[in-house]
């Protein structure tokens, strides 16, 4: 094949008022160049210029924008010279990525029809309509709404990539014999492949044949040159399609331990002319059976995360394999074997370089309708069957060959015309059988004949992910997802995992130097400033992303300890900053780290092999701790007969440890005398993992302690003098507490909640109740059931003892515990429910109430009588 690069200077005209084909731009010499392609009119400076807001509103932080935005047709041309050799040869046009529909004219003449396809490359046919010279080629690229797909699917969203215009990727003319070879696609089998092609020649008469020579030979992947096959057959008409087969020995096969590629060379004679072709493959086979996904006859399981396509320096996905290289390999340094791609299909060097690394690859057409969040659902336009049933075909016809991509979703959390779903899974699972389908990820529904596996966060009427089971994860780590195994006849992914909402860092707006302009983190800053926090944004970033670490561990091993469990999919190691700033991720969007936790300590809870241990996490010391040791393996090799390595710490001191083979221990505490956080370390081989649990020591509470609980007493306290625990019941507007944080974004589903807590570890109110400085799940219930006051009128230099981090609409900075002299008054507020009969909160009361009776009191915070009093029920 030879080719003509198109990229570079393109002369440009814009269309605000859809015009230009009622006035024939197609036959004007544009006057305005330097249009840049491959690229978008963002890129180019073209259109409405986005500015910064002033004021926080919903749709400013709802997700960063195009510097420029341009939705409207625009027109590209260029004059094109075509060398002599192209004379009498089979010539296209090819467009790797257009966003979303492009139309064609060649010195004013039209080709063809217009191609709206937004997952595969737009090609066109000009044999026959080019000649050797000069010629003028015009495009029209239009970006609207063409397949009212309203606005959610990553493909085509202001939340995601935009709605950039133009062609990214490849930009070519390719020339070959018309005697050549199309769509070589490859079909493993146990014993080799199955070959089907095309060949195209220039027999078009029904009287008329011509004889035709293949043969097939395959690199191995070590570079061996495989026995040649050879076919010999005769020709019918212009396009033919062959079946071929080809046997290979000693089959090496791919998987994400061996990611082994072969290549299959094609060689065509026909009429004088030789085509040769070589298209890259990888030995796998994939099937689900007995509620488990079997890759090459072996089990697996998904660990995985998701791409929404949001790249930040461009606006639009990246057509460079090293770009998907280097973030593939980010994603696997924590332990993810998988990504799915939200909504939308990548391009194909992200298909090349999941091959290489041996990442599983799962493909959603970009699909997203349902009246929970659109306008309309599936099916309520027509196109939206013929539209996607051509999506769907030509999303395999084009990356298909790939062995990464081993699984196929029609979209994400559609509803509708389920049987519009049915219809194009069960004809293109029919049409490609090399990987597994589903109807639509998410949304529990009956599955149907078509569906390899369910994608969901519920499934068969149970939840698959801890999203409101949190009270049951908080009491132990022996959560699992058997319930739906068991009910459901397929193997099961939990449907994004996560969501744990990590304050955003507003100053990452810097990073943003290309296309992208960050609004709103911008505006989010601005607040900040406002409400006088900003100067706490590293301690909000650190506490709200130690705690979604924590639930993610939590949410991942429910996962893992589920036997035959296909799976789990986080939302998401990256964050996503569209859908009103969804800072969700453990790294920002730009796949860097937030600092919260290193890849290898991630891996100790998210890896091919993972110990795990199943106790309770809080108990007494006349207790006995009941362990169960289990081992989550899908390794190379599995591990028969593990031997567990357990240890368990109380400080630096080793209080437990044994070497076993059985799966259960029994452990006293009657010997820990102090209230203590254990550490758990548990090991088998070289792959370690960790808890927390924590044991609570009886002791006697001395209740000889002033609480004041009204407003009235407290006014008289601050006026006459002393010391007291002061109680929520006196404040007229408590802020409410919760552990778990904001789900997703505190705009897109409006909360109060909080996203964590700073603590003041080191503190003496501690002595007698373990805690780091970060809330683990021994603050669970206190947390749950706490009210805070707020500080922000307390001064910059105010110190807590425990400190809410609030959200980023809150921005409102308060604590539940904290110490201050109030005009004459020496004050300890504990907005925390002291009289619940849980461990913590007894345990709690206790060490508060041993340090307010101790010399270690110290008020060193003085608080403005008035801004307190006007906090208090019953005031002005």
């Amino acid at each position: 094949m030879k080719v003509l690069d198109l990229s570079g200077a393109w002369l440009y005209k814009t269309d605000y008022d859809d015009c230009g084909t009622a006035r024939e731009y197609y036959k004007e010499t544009f006057e305005l160049g330097g249009f840049m392609l491959p690229g978008s009119s963002c890129e180019n400076g073209i259109g409405k210029k986005q500015k910064y807001y002033d004021e926080f509103t919903k749709e400013a932080v709802r997700a960063p924008r195009e510097r420029f935005e341009y939705v409207a047709p625009l027109w590209l041309q260029r004059e094109i010279t075509v060398p002599e050799e192209f004379e009498g040869k089979y010539i296209r046009l090819f467009l790797e990525r257009v966003n979303i529909a492009s139309e064609l004219w060649i010195d004013g003449e039209k080709i063809d029809r217009q191609i709206v396809e937004l997952s595969a490359p737009h090609i066109y046919n000009l044999t026959g309509r080019l000649t050797p010279g000069k010629h003028t080629m015009t495009l029209r690229i239009d970006n609207r709404n063409l397949l009212n797909t309203d606005s959610m699917a990553s493909g085509y969203s202001i939340d995601t990539q935009g709605y950039w215009n133009g062609v990214i990727g490849r930009m070519e003319l390719q020339c070959e014999d018309i005697f050549h070879l199309e769509n070589i696609r490859v079909y493993p089998k146990e014993n080799g492949i199955d070959v089907k092609l095309t060949e195209t020649s220039d027999v078009r008469s029904p009287f008329e044949t011509r004889s035709a020579e293949l043969e097939l030979s395959v690199t191995a992947p070590d570079g061996r040159r495989l026995k040649a096959k050879r076919f010999s057959r005769r020709l019918f008409n212009s396009r033919q399609v062959e079946y071929l087969s080809y046997e290979i020995d000693d089959i090496e096969y791919w998987d994400e331990f061996n990611p082994a590629l072969y290549t299959l060379n094609v060689k065509f004679e026909c009429g004088g002319s030789a085509d040769r072709k070589s298209v890259k493959f990888g030995m796998r086979t994939i099937k689900t059976e007995n509620k488990k996904i079997l890759l090459n006859n072996k089990q697996i399981a998904l660990r995985g995360t998701i791409d929404c396509a949001i790249y930040p320096l461009t606006g639009y996905p990246p057509t460079d394999i090293d770009v998907w290289r280097k973030n593939f390999k980010i994603i696997q340094s924590y332990g993810l074997n998988h990504v799915r791609f939200h909504a939308w299909c990548p391009p194909d060097c992200a298909f090349c370089a999941a091959d290489e690394l041996g990442l599983y690859v799962s493909v959603e057409m970009p699909l997203w309708l349902n009246r929970d969040v659109c306008a309309l659902e599936l099916g309520e336009d027509s196109a939206h069957r013929a539209y996607f049933t051509q999506e769907a075909v030509a999303i395999s016809k084009t990356y298909g060959n790939h062995p990464s991509f081993i699984m196929f979703s029609n979209g994400n959390e559609n509803m509708g015309d389920f049987e519009l779903l049915d219809d194009i899974t069960t004809q293109i699972k029919a049409y490609d059988k090399r990987r597994i389908y589903t109807l639509t990820s998410n949304f529990d529904h009956p599955v149907l004949p078509c569906e390899d596996y369910l994608c969901a966060y519920e499934a068969g009427g149970h939840r698959v992910r801890i999203q409101t089971m949190q009270d049951e994860a908080a009491e132990s780590t022996s959560l699992d997802f058997s319930a739906a195994v068991n009910d459901v006849p397929v193997p099961i992914v939990s449907f994004e995992v996560g969501q744990y909402c990590v304050y955003p860092n507003v100053d990452i707006t810097e990073k943003y130097t290309g296309n992208i302009l960050p609004v709103n983190f911008d505006v989010i800053k601005k607040e900040m400033i406002k409400k006088n926090v900003y100067h706490k944004l590293a301690d909000y970033i650190k506490a709200s992303g130690d705690l979604a670490v924590k639930l993610y561990k939590e949410d991942i091993e429910a996962a893992l300890r589920t036997k035959d469990f296909g799976g789990f999919e986080l939302l998401s190691l990256c964050d996503y900053t569209g859908q009103s700033t969804a800072t969700v991720g453990i790294l920002d969007a730009f796949f860097d780290s937030k600092g919260l936790i290193e890849p290898e300590q991630f891996r100790q809870f998210c890896n091919t092999v993972v110990p795990l241990f199943k106790a309770k996490r809080i108990l007494k010391n006349t207790e006995t701790l009941e362990a169960e040791l289990d081992l989550y393996d899908y390794g190379r090799t599995r591990i028969d007969n593990p031997i567990f390595d357990l240890k368990i710490y109380n400080g630096n001191v080793i209080f437990y440890q044994v070497q076993t083979g059985a799966g259960k221990i029994s452990v006293p505490l009657d010997s820990i005398e102090k209230s203590s956080q254990l550490k758990v370390e548990l090991s088998v081989g070289a792959y370690t993992n960790s808890w927390n649990i924590y044991v609570f020591a009886d002791s006697k509470i001395n209740s000889d302690v002033r609480i004041i609980k009204t407003a009235e007493e407290l006014q008289e306290a601050i006026s006459n003098g002393g010391r007291a625990i002061v109680t929520a019941d006196c404040i007229k507007n408590p802020i409410e507490g919760s552990f778990v944080p904001v789900f997703w974004s505190p705009v897109h589903f409006p909360s109060q909640r909080p996203c964590g807590a700073v603590i003041d570890d080191m503190h003496p109110i501690f002595k007698d109740f373990p805690s780091g400085k970060y809330p683990d799940y021994q603050w669970k219930t206190l947390l749950d059931n706490s009210k805070s006051v707020d500080i922000s009128a307390f001064g910059k230099n105010f110190k807590t003892i425990v400190e809410t981090v609030p959200n980023f609409v809150d921005n409102t900075p308060s604590s539940p515990l904290f110490e201050a002299v109030i005009g004459n008054a020496e004050l300890l507020f504990c907005g925390f429910d002291l009289n619940r009969a849980d461990e913590p909160s007894k345990q709690l009361k206790n060490s508060i109430i041993s340090y307010f009776n101790s010399k270690d009191v110290n008020f060193k915070n003085r608080v403005n009588v008035k801004e307190f009093l006007s906090l208090l029920r019953n005031s002005d």
